[in-house]
C-alpha cells in the first residue's frame, strides 16, 4: 500500500479517477476524455492516456486498452475497471477508486511525515560514527571503534561508503518492488508475518478484497468470477495464491464463506463472521461496503502503528550503536589506564 510506483504516482491516479468519473457521469466519450488527458492531464500518465485514446478510437474496450499497461497500474484499479465496464457502472467504479486512492495517499503522506525524524537520526548517527573514526585518526589514537580495522580518514570514508551503500541498496529494492506489481505482491505477502507491519498489510489486502467483492456482487457477476477479480485485487501473494482453491470450492456449490475458509487465505475471523451474516441476509454487497469502510479505518490505524514500530526500531538501532561505541571506547580507556599502572 505504501509502495508507490513512479510509473503511476498516486496523486496522478486520484486525478484520473476523478476526471473519468465526471466524464462518464456526464456521458462524454471516453476516447475524447483520454485525448484531453494526454494534453493536459497528469504528466506521468500522458503517454498512457494517448495510447488508450487511440485504442478506444479503434474499437477496443477500456479493459483491453489498459492491458498493455498491466504492470503500471495497481491490480485493484485494473480489476474494478474491468468489472465496471462489463456491468455498465464505470461512474460508480471511478468514484469508489478515487475515494480509495485518496485515502491511500493521505495514509502514505502521514506515514512519510512520521518517518522523517527517525531517518534524520539514523543518517546523523552514520555521520557521527564516521566523524569519530576520522577524529580519532587525527589524534593519532590506535583505537578502532568498530573493531574492523577502520581508522583515520580512509577508515571513515570506508565506513561511510558501506553505510550509505547499504541504505542505497535498500532504497533500490523498494523502488524495484514499487515498479513491479508481481514483486510488490510477493513482498506484501512475505511481510504479513512481520511484527507491526503484518496487521497493517493484512487489513489493506482484505479491504481491497471487500471493495472488489462488493462491486462484483452488486454487478451480479457469478461468484467464481467475482472471486477471481477480488483475489487479484488484493495485490498480495498470500491471498492471490489461494484463488484457484476458493474458486474450485464455489464451483462445487459450497457457500462463499466456506470456500474462503477452505482456501486457507489469511482472512481474519471478523471477516468470516461478517461475510456469513451477509450471506444469511442476502446482502453481501451492503455488508462488504460497511466492512470496507471499517477496514479502511483499521488499515490507517495499523499503518500508524507500523510507522511507530519502524521508528522505534531505528531509535533502537541508533541506541545500540551509541552503547556499542561507549563500551568500546571505555574498554580501550580502561586498558590504557591499566597499562600505565
Amino acid at each position: 500500500m505504501l509502495l508507490t510506483s513512479s510509473k503511476c504516482p498516486l496523486p496522478a491516479l486520484v486525478a484520473w479517477c476523478q476526471t473519468l468519473r465526471f466524464s462518464v457521469t456526464a456521458g462524454l466519450d471516453l476516447a475524447k476524455t483520454f485525448r484531453q488527458q494526454a494534453k493536459s492531464g497528469p504528466r506521468a500518465l500522458r503517454d498512457v492516456a494517448a495510447a488508450i485514446a487511440t485504442a478506444l478510437s479503434q474499437g477496443s474496450s477500456l479493459a483491453d486498452a489498459f492491458e498493455p499497461y498491466r504492470n503500471r497500474f495497481p491490480p485493484l484499479f485494473l480489476e474494478l475497471v474491468t468489472v465496471g465496464e462489463q456491468t455498465g457502472r464505470l461512474d460508480e467504479t471511478f468514484h469508489q477508486l478515487a475515494e480509495y486512492y485518496q485515502t491511500v495517499l493521505t495514509v502514505q503522506r502521514n506515514f512519510q511525515a512520521q518517518m522523517v525524524y527517525p531517518i534524520i537520526q539514523f543518517f546523523a548517527a552514520i555521520f557521527i560514527v564516521s566523524g569519530l573514526i576520522f577524529v580519532l585518526g587525527l589524534l593519532g589514537s590506535r583505537l578502532d571503534p568498530l573493531g574492523f580495522g577502520l581508522t583515520g580518514t580512509s577508515g571513515a570514508l570506508v565506513f561511510l561508503a558501506i553505510a550509505l551503500g547499504f541504505v542505497a541498496m535498500m532504497m533500490m529494492i523498494v523502488k524495484i518492488a514499487a515498479e513491479s506489481v508481481p514483486l510488490r505482491a510477493k513482498m506484501e505477502g512475505s511481510l504479513l508475518w512481520v511484527p507491526g507491519w503484518g496487521g497493517a498489510l493484512q487489513a489493506c489486502a482484505v479491504m481491497r478484497f471487500a471493495v472488489a467483492l462488493r462491486m462484483c456482487t452488486e454487478a451480479g457477476l457469478r461468484m467464481e468470477k467475482a472471486l477471481r477479480y477480488s483475489f487479484r485485487a488484493t495485490a498480495n501473494s498470500a491471498f492471490m495464491a489461494r484463488e484457484k482453491r476458493a474458486v474450485a470450492v464455489v464451483k462445487r456449490g459450497r457457500e462463499l464463506h466456506e470456500a474462503l475458509r477452505v482456501s486457507g487465505a489469511p482472512f481474519p475471523e471478523e471477516f468470516y463472521e461478517t461475510l456469513l451474516m451477509g450471506e444469511e441476509t442476502g446482502n453481501i454487497a451492503e455488508v462488504m461496503e460497511r466492512l470496507a469502510d471499517h477496514l479502511r479505518e483499521e488499515a490507517e490505524r495499523k499503518l500508524k502503528i507500523a510507522a511507530q514500530f519502524t521508528s522505534y526500531a531505528i531509535y533502537g538501532l541508533v541506541a545500540l550503536m551509541i552503547i556499542f561505541f561507549i563500551v568500546r571506547i571505555a574498554g580501550a580507556a580502561l586498558g590504557a589506564y591499566a597499562g600505565m599502572a
